[in-house]
């Protein structure tokens, strides 16, 4: 019978400390919010309660850390083998969405279901599906993958439609961390990159046309982007806010739960901004201690991905790891200014149940791949020992 290793423990202790700094972060910047939107009559489901945030959140990293721990006890070739129905069912989910009366509007993007009073972004849940199902199509190819028509078009046509109606809610933020881990997960694949620019290049363009005249004020966030200034009340305003959080800051800080750009200066203080209100509150230093756990976090999934011999298994874990880097890079690049706004959380850290569940279940299925290089460490352990006599 063979023997499962055990799971990585550094890479478990830093998903602990980004949870713990989340739920901590989601406390500090929603509490004014929940406070003061149910007595000022703007928000008719918070009654109040300055808790009311943090105890949502805390239900799905219940859940979450549950799935972790599930998804961490299920061997990595379990994944190999149902790629195709975990495939299938995210991008039914996609399809569903879209349709009037199952799908909820949020903003003008029809992107969530609503399940009594939470509410689950398929599009998450999507980006997992597509990566296993490339780890499985492209590990069974080898270095077929390199051959255009035969081997490298099908997994770039199914990307390109799990893209597209993601583009069409529309959600352009969670579109673009999508294509990024295919492409990723593709070239480490050992697919040509000249191949995946000229195929992928119009596809990106026409999408972009497409969500531009599906949400006509998409070019505002450029605008803002470049000359924020021009309209501070305006569109610039968010970017404006989030600055002047940062600035606040200072090295080190005004101190946990003392921030003032959270008295409802700055807009989704709790989701989209969120590392704003990190930074005004704990400053330079406490950025750079959050900043060196995530490098942390994404290194060890990286060096355990490098370390595991079974391809899929190897591509699908570059995947979830690149899907972490590329979605944080996105937060904070689009709060800081350094590219324009896209509207996606901050993993494991931004108030959002979908968002985090997929962060949990996504570090169980790497810790399923940890334990299959513990297994793999002992089993080249006992090979070099002497029969015992």
């Amino acid at each position: 019978m063979k023997t499962r290793g055990v799971p990585d423990f550094l890479l478990l202790f830093l998903t602990a400390l980004l949870v713990g700094f989340g739920i901590t972060m989601v406390l500090s910047s929603s509490s004014i919010f929940a406070l003061t939107s149910f007595t000022s009559g703007g928000c008719d489901y918070c009654g109040g309660d300055e808790l009311y945030f943090v105890k949502r959140q805390s239900v799905f990293l219940l859940v979450g850390v549950v799935g972790m721990l599930v998804a961490m006890n299920i061997p990595f070739s379990f994944y190999k083998r149902n790629f195709l129905l975990i495939a299938f069912v995210s991008f039914f989910s996609l399809l569903l969405v879209l349709i009037p009366g199952i799908g909820k509007e949020v903003n003008g993007a029809r992107s969530w279901f609503e399940i009594g009073s939470a509410t689950l972004q398929p599009a998450e849940f999507a980006k997992l599906g597509l990566i296993l199902y490339l780890a499985a199509i492209i590990s069974k190819k080898g270095n077929g993958i390199q051959k255009l028509k035969s081997g490298l078009m099908p997994p770039l046509m199914v990307t390109g439609l799990f893209f597209m109606l993601i583009v069409v809610q529309p959600d352009l933020g969670s579109a673009a961390i999508l294509l990024g881990c295919a492409l990723i997960v593709m070239i480490c694949g050992g697919a040509k990159i000249r191949q995946l620019v000229g195929l992928g290049a119009p596809a990106v363009t026409v999408a972009l046309l497409v969500y531009i005249t599906a949400k006509p004020h998409a070019l505002n966030r450029i605008y803002s982007y470049l000359n924020p200034w021009s309209d501070m009340d305006g569109t610039g305003y968010n970017i404006i806010q989030s600055w002047i959080a940062i600035a606040h800051g200072g090295l080190a800080g005004t101190g946990f739960g003392k921030s003032i750009q959270k008295y409802l200066y700055l807009p989704e203080r709790h989701t989209d901004f969120i590392f704003s209100i990190m930074t005004e509150e704990l400053g330079f230093i406490g950025a750079s201690v959050f900043l060196l756990i995530y490098l942390l976090f994404l290194l060890r999934g990286i060096h355990i991905c490098l370390r595991v011999k079974d391809t899929f298994a190897s591509l699908a874990g570059i995947g979830v790891v690149s899907m972490f880097a590329i979605q944080a890079i996105l937060n904070i690049g689009g709060v800081t200014g350094l590219i324009p706004l896209t509207g996606v959380p901050l993993p494991f850290i931004s108030y959002g149940g979908s968002s985090l569940l997929v962060c949990l279940l996504s570090t169980g299925f790497l810790l399923s791949i940890s334990r299959e290089v513990s297994r793999q460490k002992v089993e080249e352990q006992l090979q070099k020992q002497p029969y015992a006599m």
